[in-house]
């Protein structure tokens, strides 16, 4: 069938503005995990990246990353380079992509759980480099230096994703369906 070139051009204008409104969309949930994470930092690893990211992935899949990486980057930008920096270009980015394997399911319950995990193993996933920099007993050190931090991480993730990632999901949908 031969189309109009009208409805051609207007289809091409559609996709460039969806495409358009997606990055946008994906870069200003990024910039939402900065900020939160920012405006949390008085609590002690007690933080709702977490949870945006859960809600982000859901909805976008794979394309989620490039949301933690805009969240990466600003608190590079705010806080410099340092060793942390390593931790945060592959702990985030790990979490984005288990909780992408398992958005089929779309369960709360399952996201609280895989939110849970993950803030009780963020340090001993944070304390690979260094394993590598002083061996293992710098890593160890580093993990039971650091579980008091990971409980307070956890039990924050586990309450945050419990209440609020259904309606944080639905208002994500509703918010994208109207633009």
């Amino acid at each position: 069938m031969i189309y109009p070139l009208k409805t051609v051009i207007n289809l091409k204008s559609l996709t460039r503005r969806a495409k358009f409104l997606e990055v946008l969309v994906l870069t200003l949930l990024g910039v939402l995990m900065y900020v939160s994470q920012v405006v949390m930092s008085a609590l002690p690893n007690i933080e709702i990246v977490s949870l945006l990211i859960i809600v982000t992935a859901h909805k976008f899949g794979v394309k989620a990353l490039s949301s933690v990486y805009v969240f990466v980057m600003c608190e590079i930008m705010t806080y410099g380079l340092s060793m942390w920096v390593i931790n945060y270009l592959y702990v985030w980015a790990f979490f984005c992509v288990i909780v992408c394997l398992i958005r089929k399911i779309g369960n709360t319950w399952v996201y609280t759980l895989i939110a849970t995990v993950f803030g009780l193993a963020f340090g001993t996933l944070c304390s690979v480099p260094y394993f590598f920099i002083g061996g293992i007993s710098m890593g160890i050190s580093y993990i039971v230096g650091g579980i008091s931090f990971d409980l307070l991480h956890c039990g924050g993730n586990f309450i945050t994703t419990l209440f609020l990632s259904k309606p944080l999901i639905k208002a994500l949908d509703k918010a994208l369906k109207t633009a």
